[in-house]
């Protein structure tokens, strides 16, 4: 999928994470399953793997979500632009997310950028930005799946 970041994205994004941390237990961490912890969004609905696996390619992080068997779930897949960005929270920074053990690193997402098809969008949570980064680059991959 080819994605080109709009205002209208970046504004509603900003609205929803405000939103979110109204309240402090947007993040839910369960107990470990089959020795793995999962993260669930209380606002968007959608559970998040709590580790992660650094220095991937896009290509690489495309495929280590695909094949991921993580906390007896299979359906696991590399997070879009905007369900990555869901995470920032603008107020803060280094990291720019209340996401549990969020590193200040860079993470891809699935979206290709549109303008470039060598490049893809990452999210760079050491301040919060969405940036586009070449595809061969080395951010890490954070898998997503849809909730219960």
């Amino acid at each position: 999928m080819k994605v080109k970041p709009t205002i209208p994205f970046l504004v509603s994004t900003l609205l929803l994470t405000s939103l979110a941390f109204a309240d402090d237990s947007r993040f839910v961490v369960t107990e470990p399953v089959g020795g793995e912890q999962i993260v669930t969004d209380a606002v968007t609905g959608l559970i998040w793997q709590k580790s992660y696996a650094s220095g991937k390619t896009w290509q690489q992080a495309l495929a280590y979500c695909e094949e991921l068997d993580y906390a007896n779930r299979t359906d696991w897949r590399l997070p879009n632009v905007n369900e990555l960005a869901s995470l920032i929270n603008y107020e803060i920074y280094s990291p720019a997310s209340d996401f549990p053990d969020m590193p200040s690193s860079s993470f891809w997402s699935s979206s290709s950028d549109a303008d470039d098809t060598s490049s893809a969008w990452s999210v760079y949570f050491h301040h919060g930005s969405v940036n586009r980064n070449g595809k061969t680059g080395s951010p890490s991959a954070r898998c997503v799946c849809a909730g219960p």
